[in-house]
């Protein structure tokens, strides 16, 4: 499609001011989600020499949030930037790569769909948090570009670059592991087998050099032994979870797609999946053949290999996705006769400008809500201290504003404070319900942004017994 170099560069400086606020803008708005907490927590700690946290999970990601808090000071706003440059990253890495095997706007495409659609989590999307998962699919998709890269150019020393990044990835979350039989496939792909001897073992070298050095720190065999025995845990006695209105304790096979549904919303769901299903079906080539296996890789790992599902699993996928689609409809517009494939293309792209649009919306207008307003709330009554007992709200939720003072355990107390919240997997205990009901008289409730919130008039709420009461 032949464009002037002033519309493409104009092009270009629209979306990098697009996706510079839709990576950067309003990072503290949302609230600190639970596992970032303890993601950020042990970063910091980790560059001080304790690696005690955490451990269920590889350290790269955590070494890097304790790294950015170095810079921004303790708290999620470094770590939060950090996985926004890395979002960037992906965006300037899927036009530089589809731009050269592809087409400069099949490129741009990407680029945009990548850094401006929802990928939604919470809230907000899922890589405006501090979680391993971004950081996680960044270093993958650096290291399948590079890979790709070198079986193109023949420069040797990416190669190893491409080991060093999958490494990385691996080591801040081991389920891109998977990947591995995408890179073997490569060489073969370009019928140059005997690249698999020669760089390939370059390749390796360096994966294994790499994370052997960044596990090294946490004891590496400890380290990975205690992982294994978790996660095979967790796999094995699977982990509550609401989908669809249900609480499952092992997910369905279809609750990532649901996730992925819900998250990115109906409309861009439906391009992306013509758009893949015109990749696949449009003169595929290697590229769209390589993408493809590592997708279907990580997509049969989340869907049948684990066991569990949480709701920001799908977005492991969303880059390589976002690039099939892309391909697929740049070659809607070339190679399907003209008008049809054209008006085609065009349509998709005009449909993704539609929750791009509301994203930058929801970046905009996002605020504290939910159990940060709680604290607040607690600290203006004059309750900025002492212990509070949680009911249908688990630490995930409450522990990056309570660590420390809030509990779910009765005996804990004494409480300054009841917090009864919405979550139907944990309801509150006949304990709870019976002093509520008992005690009425004795308590203030507040209703605060969808939790309620009971503060004893005077005294503190302890346990006498089997029961909970107010003394004083």
């Amino acid at each position: 499609m032949a464009t002037s170099r002033p519309v493409r560069a104009t092009a270009l400086v629209l979306l990098a001011a697009w996706a510079l606020y839709q990576c950067g803008w309003n990072l503290l708005g949302h609230n600190v989600h639970g596992d970032e907490s303890i993601y950020v927590r042990a970063g910091w700690a980790y560059l001080h020499g304790d690696f005690s946290a955490n451990r269920e999970h590889p350290p790269t990601a955590k070494y890097l949030f304790g790294l950015a808090q170095l810079v921004t000071g303790q708290g999620v706003l470094g770590p939060r930037l950090l996985v926004g440059a890395l979002v960037l990253a992906v965006g300037v890495t899927f036009f530089w790569w589809l731009r050269r095997e592809v087409g400069f706007w099949t490129g741009l495409l990407a680029a945009a769909t990548w850094l401006l659609t929802p990928r939604g989590f919470l809230g907000t999307r899922v890589d405006r948090y501090a979680l391993l998962d971004p950081v996680m699919i960044a270093f993958a998709v650096l290291a399948l570009a590079v890979v790709w890269a070198w079986i193109r150019t023949d420069r040797w020393w990416l190669a190893p670059l491409s080991g060093v990044l999958l490494a990385m990835s691996v080591t801040s979350k081991v389920s891109t592991i998977v990947l591995l039989p995408a890179f073997v496939l490569l060489p073969l792909l370009h019928r140059r087998p005997r690249r698999l001897l020669t760089g390939g073992v370059g390749w390796l070298a360096a994966f294994v050099v790499t994370a052997v050095a960044l596990y090294a720190p946490m004891g590496i065999r400890s380290a990975i032994t205690y992982m294994v025995r978790f996660q095979d845990g967790q796999n094995e006695h699977g982990h509550p979870i609401s989908i669809a209105g249900q609480i499952h304790t092992f997910a369905p096979w279809w609750a990532n797609a649901w996730f992925l549904w819900t998250g990115v919303g109906a409309v861009t769901t439906v391009v992306l999946v013509v758009g893949l299903v015109a990749a696949l079906a449009i003169r595929p080539d290697r590229l769209v053949a390589y993408l493809g296996t590592a997708l279907a890789l990580l997509v049969v790992f989340y869907t049948v290999v684990a066991h569990i599902a949480l709701a920001n699993y799908y977005a492991a996928w969303m880059p390589l996705l976002v690039a099939l689609s892309s391909i697929g409809i740049g070659r809607l517009a070339i190679v399907v006769p003209r008008p049809v494939g054209l008006v085609a293309a065009g349509l998709l792209v005009l449909a993704l400008v539609v929750p791009a649009v509301g994203e930058s919306v929801t970046v905009a207008r996002t605020h504290p809500s939910g159990i940060a307003l709680v604290d607040r709330w607690l600290d203006e009554h004059g309750r900025a201290s002492g212990g509070v007992l949680f009911a249908a709200a688990t630490p995930t939720l409450t522990d990056p504003y309570f660590a420390g003072r809030g509990s779910m355990e009765p005996d804990d107390g004494p409480f300054v404070a009841v917090v009864v919240g919405n979550d139907r997997r944990f309801p509150p205990s006949a304990e709870v319900r019976s002093f509520l009901e008992a005690q009425a008289d004795r308590l203030d409730r507040t209703e605060v942004d969808g939790f309620a919130v009971w503060t004893p008039r005077s005294g503190v709420v302890e346990e006498a017994g089997d029961e909970l009461t107010v003394r004083g």
